[in-house]
């Protein structure tokens, strides 16, 4: 039984944990021994794993920059697993660290977001991640971007995009509203966009719009970037048609009394929330930024909008608020049977499972 360690930075409420506690609870229902390792102590999704049987803990001294580095070394080193697979860039970063001092195990890298900008970090991480025996971006962009870029990497590299629970995310046929509830899951924060999506509501409401939007993303990320979001809100007296809420345990619950979904980020890789919404049958409009367009198709089941002009956004968002009743129910089913043709759980682990056994 080979041992594996799924390793991130804590068990928070992001995408990006919850693909890999989905993952730890699909590999060891295939009898693999699993370890969740973190070095934060934040557990939104440890409950899920304690009741999956999975083992999870938090590396000792993890937490203190200073000792970090070494930490996740001692702890490696001590476990001996036959694989490591990491999420998020500083995981990835420490764990071909612990390879390149000595540490013996195979490591899967898992790119989650799409590079914009390379800096000092990348520059390291992509050169460490010679040690990897294998690059995984979560989204096509990410993929081509890395294979452009790092020629190298490209006989590492496999993509392998998220998957959905399509059971637990079951499909609900909603009839239209005269005021549609409008849900954004997402932490309020820049890359997000909360500024430019209030812009954008701003103008719809000046249209005489009927809607209402309902963003679940509060944390502590960035509590200034959150305040100046709600005193824009405030500013602009709109506080009937945008609420900011904390993050939710209930997602589906969210989704299933939603009307249409939306995500103004300015770039992702694959995001959950997206292929979260359309399983259950959701409209959407996000922006036209990495793989979103793989998930949304325009006159199909939702729409594309620049994030860097809320006025585009208002527009398409405008075009989902105004569409027939009849429209209205075929963009919900094409979302679900898009759903339904990529997100199958039993791809995304046996795509997984396939790199293990190589």
């Amino acid at each position: 039984m080979k041992k594996i360690i799924l390793f991130t930075d804590c068990l928070g409420a992001g995408g990006a944990q919850r693909q890999l506690v989905g993952l730890a609870i699909m590999l060891k229902e295939k009898d693999y021994n699993v370890t969740v390792a973190t070095y934060h102590n934040i557990d939104f999704y440890k409950k899920q794993l304690d009741d999956a049987g999975v083992r999870n803990l938090v590396i000792p001294n993890g937490s203190n920059k200073k000792t970090r580095i070494w930490a996740v070394r001692t702890f490696l080193k001590k476990e001996r697993p036959d694989w490591v697979v990491s999420y998020q860039e500083t995981p990835s970063l420490l764990a071909c660290i612990a390879k390149v001092t000595g540490c013996k195990f195979r490591l899967i890298v898992s790119e989650r977001n799409t590079t914009q900008a390379v800096g000092m970090n990348e520059r390291v991480r992509f050169f460490l991640y010679r040690w990897a025996d294998a690059i995984v971006p979560n989204s096509y962009a990410q993929e081509n971007y890395l294979t452009s870029h790092y020629p190298w990497m490209q006989k590492k590299l496999k993509t392998i995009t998220n998957f959905v629970d399509l059971d637990y995310f079951s499909f609900i046929e909603r009839k239209k509203r005269k005021v549609p509830e409008i849900v954004i899951a997402a932490t309020i924060w820049s890359s997000k966009n909360t500024l430019g999506f209030i812009e954008a509501v701003k103008k719809l409401v000046d249209r005489n719009s009927r809607f209402h939007v309902s963003w679940y993303g509060k944390s502590n990320i960035d509590m200034d970037y959150y305040n100046e979001s709600l005193q824009k809100i405030q500013e602009y007296g709109i506080q009937d048609y945008i609420e900011l809420k904390d993050k939710t345990k209930q997602i589906k619950n969210v989704y299933h009394n939603a009307d249409l979904f939306c995500l103004p980020s300015f770039y992702e890789g694959t995001p959950n929330v997206i292929c979260e919404a359309i399983s259950t049958g959701l409209p959407v409009a996000c922006s036209d930024v990495c793989d979103n367009y793989i998930y949304v198709k325009p006159g199909c089941n939702g729409v594309l909008f620049d994030p860097n002009n809320p006025n585009d956004m208002a527009n398409k968002i405008s075009q989902l608020l105004y569409i027939s009743s009849l429209e209205f129910e075929k963009y919900q089913k094409n979302s679900r049977q898009i759903a339904l043709g990529k997100l199958s759980k039993d791809v995304f682990v046996d795509a997984y499972v396939k790199i293990i056994e190589s």
